[in-house]
Order: structure tokens, then C-alpha cells, then sequence
């Protein structure tokens, strides 16, 4: 069966005369540009464990800071702009440690996300209770693959980019 062809002049002001009943958008417009990369804070007071956490974290396309102690990180997380999305932070520091950093950060609305490190917990820990919420453990010495996919989970939760 064959239909007859429409003038294309007529098709196109068919289209257009039938815009009025076709839905409108709400003006809500698309995002057309990438999220920032997550900002990470590394919390460790051993010097190298911060910097090969840091460069690793850095590699793989994330804001990367630095913090030697609970009240370094917690004074980071009150002055850094764009705000800080997630702290990796280890357990056992001198001074304020990291379960205390985690119980003051996740106090804050909005504040970030943690996720804490060790290697001195005895037992499988993978995660404690802290301010009734549960963080997520990782053991030292880490598993690289297994800290990237932690990271991937806890930032699409958050809704921040995972690079």
C-alpha cells in the first residue's frame, strides 16, 4: 500500500502549529556540565600512610587534603571551601582519635561522610556505631580496590561525583 507524500512546507507547518498542545518543559534545565570531583580529607598522623593514601586518592581524580590529627581535620572541615565531602580518617592518633573526629563530624548538618581506617582493631570489624550511624572500617594495611569501591558507594550515596 502506498500513501501519498506530503509537501514538506505542510509537514513543517504541521509541527509547527501543533507546538501549542505539545507538553512544556518546566524549566528545569539539565545539568550539561560534569560535578566537581569529591573533596577528600585523609586523616593519619603517620606522615606516610598520608601521603600514599593522598597520592593514590589524588591518581584517581579526587580533591585530595591533608590532616595530621582529629582537631587538624576537624578545624579543615570548618574553614575549607568548596566543603569537604568525605573524610578517610585512621582510628588510633594521638589526641583526638578518629572514632571522636567521626562522632564530631557526623554530628554537623550537613557534614561529611566517614570512613575509618585501621590496623589495630582485633577481630572483622568492617564497620563501628558511632552517633547512632554506622561507619564503614577499612584495615591496614588497605586494599586499594576495595578503598576505591567503598569510596564509589559512600560519594553516589552522597550524590557527589566518584570521579
Amino acid at each position: 500500500m502506498l500513501f501519498p507524500a506530503l509537501p514538506k512546507v505542510h509537514l513543517l507547518q504541521s509541527l509547527n502549529s501543533d507546538r501549542s498542545s505539545m507538553p512544556q518543559c518546566s524549566g528545569a534545565a539539565l545539568p550539561t556540565d560534569p560535578l566537581p570531583p569529591a573533596v577528600i580529607l585523609v586523616v593519619d598522623d603517620e606522615d606516610a600512610v598520608n601521603r600514599l593514601v593522598s597520592r593514590y586518592l589524588t591518581h584517581l581524580g579526587y580533591r585530595v587534603l591533608e590532616a595530621y590529627s582529629g582537631e587538624d581535620a576537624l578545624a579543615a572541615v570548618r574553614s575549607q571551601r568548596p566543603p569537604i565531602d568525605l573524610v578517610l580518617s585512621d582510628v588510633l592518633m594521638e589526641g583526638m582519635d578518629g572514632v571522636a573526629l567521626a562522632a564530631h563530624l557526623l554530628a554537623r548538618c550537613p557534614g561529611p561522610s566517614v570512613i575509618l581506617m585501621t590496623g589495630h582493631l582485633s577481630g572483622e570489624v568492617d564497620s563501628l556505631p558511632v552517633n547512632g550511624q554506622i561507619v564503614p572500617v577499612l584495615r591496614k594495611p588497605l586494599n586499594l580496590d576495595q578503598l576505591q569501591n567503598l569510596l564509589r558507594v559512600t560519594l553516589r550515596q552522597l550524590g557527589v561525583s566518584d570521579v
